[in-house]
């Protein structure tokens, strides 16, 4: 019973983190234009845009890891993959995710 409730713990930890590189992909998207911005420009487009695509990568594997922590299979999570692009290559990335989540909360 133990083991269930840390590993609740560690997912709704992983979902915490998901939600706050979510609104930051928001602002950042904002960010990359070049008119018609809301607000005040805080960085250069060119630097919100390679933030923007690491942290797309970045949460593309957050989203695997807690998909997989609640059971689901890899063609669950993303069904329409091509292989060359699959989540199966970036299963050791995954699993680090993984392995992170549940030992911060031990």
């Amino acid at each position: 019973m133990e083991t269930l409730t840390i590993n609740k713990i560690a997912i709704n930890a992983l979902k915490s983190d998901i939600k706050k590189l979510s609104e930051e992909q928001r602002f950042l998207r904002n960010q990359r234009k070049t008119v018609n911005i809301k607000g005040e420009r805080t960085m250069e487009p060119w630097v919100a845009a390679m933030k923007h695509r690491a942290n797309r990568e970045k949460l593309r594997i957050m989203f695997a890891a807690y998909g997989l922590m609640r059971g689901k299979s890899l063609e669950q999570i993303e069904p329409n993959s091509s292989e060359e692009n699959s989540l199966k290559n970036s299963l050791p990335q995954i699993s680090k995710v993984i392995e992170t989540y549940n030992q911060k909360e031990n």
